[in-house]
């Protein structure tokens, strides 16, 4: 009898396994949609807009890019437009020089995107910046609740504007030009914490530390670059979106969502169009790791 039962379940397993079929599971193809990334600062460097296509949902490439489109932005306060021209596939760019106006605080700015003949517009206004007082590398040894590796960790130093304005912030940074992109790494904050109250304060420690993403270090002679970008209440909230769908994993995962966009296709209704439109002033600081 003791021998009885592995064969019973050895023929189970034969059995069913022989039953397996391959179910084919075919998908209609959606019509692709446009995306626009028009995230804008005043930096004094290249300015540019991504224009693509969606593709497929098992597709293993990128968004296709598109050409051949018209893109520009209007400052309505003054209405003065300037154009991106595409250089490469889907990059469209904007060099602009000390003795233009582009990007002022307080101006509002509208997008404008045509593309076979349909027009794709948006509106934003370009909101005030704080400055980046120091950088500080404090050495890691590599003990405690680390992960074993020696390196720098960074944090800054710097304050809310003072004032009856709400201000929200983008704080990007960067290890040796390479930008700190995942989700997680998203680091954006109301004045100086995540709500309202404080007002004219330093940057909180989770902000302020948060430039270096959890399980990162700078090495020696590692640059450390820190920017503080402008952003408006809907674009906090379109960032914050972003973080928690690219974020959402594990136990507690919940529905994902479709993300919001403040651009809509003004030429017909019911063209579908995804992506942002935000003009951003910015400061930034840099250090090297000694």
């Amino acid at each position: 009898m003791k021998h009885l039962i592995p064969l019973v379940a050895l023929f189970l397993i034969i059995g069913l396994s022989s039953c397996e079929d391959v179910i084919q599971v075919k998908l209609d193809k959606g019509e692709p949609i446009i995306t626009i990334d028009a995230f804008i600062n005043n930096l004094p460097s290249t300015q540019k807009i991504r224009l693509t296509k969606t593709s497929d949902y098992f597709s293993q490439g990128s968004n296709v890019p598109i050409s051949d489109a018209s893109v520009k932005i209007t400052d309505i306060d003054t209405d003065i437009s300037y154009m991106f021209n595409e250089k490469s596939a889907g990059n469209y760019v904007y060099e602009p020089s000390v003795s233009d106006n582009f990007c002022k605080i307080g101006h509002r700015y509208e997008l404008t995107v045509t593309y076979q003949g349909q027009t794709f517009t948006a509106t934003t206004r370009l909101n005030r910046t704080t400055k980046i007082d120091s950088l500080i590398a404090k050495y890691e040894d590599g003990g405690g609740f680390g992960n074993g590796e020696t390196g720098y960790r960074f944090s800054f130093l710097g304050f809310d504007i003072p004032g009856d304005t709400i201000d929200y912030y983008w704080i990007k940074s960067y290890k040796n030009g390479v930008f700190f992109n995942k989700g997680s790494n998203i680091n954006i904050c109301i004045d100086a914490a995540y709500g309202n109250g404080a007002d004219g304060f330093p940057f909180i420690p989770p902000i302020a530390e948060g430039i270096t993403p959890f399980g990162e270090l700078f090495n020696k002679n590692d640059t450390c670059r820190v920017e503080i970008h402008s952003i408006n209440r809907e674009t906090f909230n379109f960032l914050t979106q972003v973080q928690n769908q690219t974020t959402n994993s594990g136990l507690f995962a919940t529905n994902p969502e479709n993300i919001k966009t403040n651009i809509r296709c003004t030429s017909n209704n019911q063209v579908k169009v995804i992506g942002w439109f935000e003009m951003s002033s910015a400061k930034f600081r840099e250090k090297i790791t000694p």
